[in-house]
């Protein structure tokens, strides 16, 4: 999945939580906040293509 795919379904850009680049592989972290106490999803994009995800407290 792309970037650019990821913020259509969410319904928003997200936060940067981390940026780096190293060896032409641009690597940035995003969280998008969910409703209730911490609820949050964190997603890794390496050249703008998804390579981790991880969740908490959403249904």
């Amino acid at each position: 999945m792309k970037y650019s795919e990821a913020v259509k379904i969410l319904g928003s850009r997200g936060e940067v939580l981390s940026e780096s680049g190293i060896g032409g592989t641009k690597t940035i972290m995003y969280q998008w906040n969910g409703e209730g106490f911490g609820a949050n999803m964190n997603a890794m994009f390496q050249n703008g293509k998804l390579v981790s995800k991880a969740q908490f407290g959403l249904k």
